[in-house]
């Protein structure tokens, strides 16, 4: 990011209010990484318990649901072991992992599936939700890193008292 475009992001309205004034901050970047890492792996792990649990699922879906897993475990991987910069392309891989699913759980259940048109409307499927959740809170805290609100794993706080 440009420093104008930094300088004006940081004094205006919304990010000093979204921010609480710079009164409120996190300085827990172990366990801020761990949750980003965990919702990640909860995404992933619905995924595969939907691959198990349904008898009948399509194979697009299938290829669909081992993308995501890899996706997921190798941004929580870049997440937990990487050094800088890989770290924030894991968060960034995680970030857009989250809003993908998302998009296309809205999508489906707004005007369903090939070969399975029962998920149309169908928005009370726990393992759905249950992702949904995992990606929410994904978005969330990555949000919060952004923001500096808080601070994840191996960045730098740069806050001044």
């Amino acid at each position: 990011m440009t420093a104008i475009a930094q300088r004006i992001i940081l004094h205006s309205r919304m990010y000093r209010l979204v921010t609480s004034y710079r009164y409120v901050a996190v300085d827990l970047p172990r366990t801020t990484a761990t949750v980003l890492g965990a919702a990640l792996l909860g995404l992933a792990a619905t995924h595969v318990y939907i691959l198990v649990s349904e008898p009948v699922v399509p194979l697009y879906l299938v290829i669909y649901v081992w993308v995501l897993v890899a996706v997921c475990i190798a941004a929580g991987v870049a997440l937990a072991l990487a050094p800088g910069p890989i770290a924030r392309v894991g968060r960034a891989v995680g970030a857009g992992t989250s809003v993908v699913f998302l998009v296309g759980y809205v999508t489906s259940r707004l005007t369903g599936l090939p070969a399975l048109p029962g998920v149309r409307g169908w928005w009370d499927y726990a393992p759905g939700t249950l992702g949904g959740l995992c990606a929410v809170a994904y978005l969330a805290i990555s949000g919060a890193v952004l923001l500096g609100i808080t601070v994840a794993r191996p960045e730098e706080q740069h806050w001044h008292d």
